[in-house]
């Protein structure tokens, strides 16, 4: 497990971010199939940021500060490692009991907000069976969103329109809004991050 104490410069989380997400252990679109998904165990602070959700309704992090969160980051015309993500997100949605449901929320934050408008990623959800009730599609400008990306050591790519590599990271966030699992690789494990998120709902 890396710690990192409460303390910390945000230089200091950058650069342990970049750490754990560097090109020799994380996978581009290119290669990522031939990565399997890696859980690690972390304990890093999350800043509070504002995007735009899939209604054009402004969303900000600090109004989740009592849940569980699960994120993802992924966009829409993507045709091989974000579908894996965003339907191994869909499978922890739907398998959250209804109490669960009431402190969990998951986030999936796009990686090309060129196309990704609140519109698209509405349509897009949609297509997953999503519930918008604790699952929120967000997009906003690219500079508000570089800093996201950067805060959880996203490497974002643009090779055209419509195609961009980036990162394939999932992470469970805990009520502290700390980072304390990532999963990083093409396709996360549903039951894995439901377990570990559980963890997460019984501490105190």
């Amino acid at each position: 497990m890396i710690a990192i104490p409460g303390r910390v410069s945000k230089l200091s989380v950058c650069l342990v971010l970049l750490a754990l997400f560097s090109p020799a252990e994380s996978a581009t679109h290119d290669h990522a199939q031939q990565f399997k998904t890696e859980r690690r165990k972390v304990r890093i602070p999350v800043k509070d940021f504002k995007l735009i959700d899939q209604n054009g309704k402004p969303f900000e992090l600090e109004n989740l500060s009592r849940k569980v969160l699960v994120i993802s980051f992924s966009y829409t015309s993507c045709a091989d490692v974000c579908p894996l993500i965003t339907a191994a997100a869909r499978q922890v949605q739907s398998g959250l009991t209804a109490s669960e449901r009431a402190n969990v929320h998951l986030l999936t934050i796009t990686t090309d907000p060129e196309i990704d408008s609140p519109r698209i990623l509405a349509a897009y959800a949609k297509r997953y069976g999503a519930e918008f009730s604790n699952w929120s599609f967000l997009t906003g400008p690219e500079v508000a969103l570089k800093k996201v990306w950067k805060n959880f050591g996203v490497r974002v790519s643009r090779k055209g329109r419509g195609i961009v590599e980036h990162t394939p990271l999932t992470a469970v966030m805990d009520r502290q809004r700390q980072l304390r699992f990532v999963y990083i690789g093409p396709s996360p494990d549903p039951m894995v991050i439901l377990a570990d998120m559980r963890a997460l709902l019984a501490e105190r």
